[in-house]
């Protein structure tokens, strides 16, 4: 599919040219809310995030944020559509990022950006048709599987995560209020799906159920 056209536009999803100098990868760290502008660079530059948690974020004229994604290690970034990503990336904890050019990353990048246009459909499905506690259900379920460890308990199985994005950043997510958000948490804690004694550490309870809650069991 990603060598149907030659069009210029489309040109970073194309093999890079025979003989092309590899861009030399390089690291970049962040704290906690530091931003990296993705900014242009004609598809030749892409980012790995290898630690952390990232938000590839757009904001509107009056300071409104939209979070399209987050993001765990081992994901790619920075896609570039005519030249220019419209997001930029934010951390939302210490993160480490691998700057490559086209001609290292490529092997990874048809995986890659199908998988991005896979999460953008998913992302337009949540906000366009589920209820608020499917959309936090979901967005947990999601982070359980980025971030997510198995922990063994005498009586099962339980899955942890560090919530990294805030009940804030929730919200700019998922199109909710952060009320909202607050109240669809502390509703899956009293149904006993989850639980969480401080504010930034999840774990889930009963992951079936809570892939019911999300819409995504029967």
């Amino acid at each position: 599919m990603l060598f149907l056209a030659q069009d210029a536009d489309i040109a970073p999803l194309m093999p890079p040219a025979t003989g092309a100098a590899a861009i030399p990868i390089t690291s970049i760290s962040l704290k906690p809310r530091e931003t990296l502008p993705l900014g242009t660079g004609n598809g030749e530059l892409f980012y790995l995030l290898t630690e952390g948690c990232i938000a590839l974020t757009r904001y509107m004229c009056d300071g409104r944020r939209q979070i399209c994604d987050i993001i765990g290690p081992g994901r790619m970034f920075g896609f570039a559509i005519q030249g220019e990503s419209q997001c930029m990336a934010e951390s939302m904890t210490y993160s480490t990022i691998e700057r490559h050019g086209r001609r290292t990353a490529w092997a990874s990048l048809p995986d890659e950006v199908g998988r991005m246009l896979n999460r953008q459909q998913s992302h337009a499905l949540l906000l366009g048709r589920k209820t608020a506690t499917e959309r936090v259900a979901t967005a947990l379920v999601d982070l359980a599987d980025q971030f997510g460890r198995r922990v063994k308990y005498t009586r099962g199985r339980h899955v942890d995560f560090p919530l990294f994005p805030t009940r804030s950043d929730l919200a700019d997510w998922l199109g909710l209020t952060l009320e909202t958000v607050s109240r669809c948490l502390h509703r899956l804690r009293r149904q006993r799906v989850i639980e969480f004694t401080r504010p930034e550490l999840i774990r889930i309870l009963d992951f079936e159920e809570l892939e019911r809650a999300a819409g995504l069991r029967a």
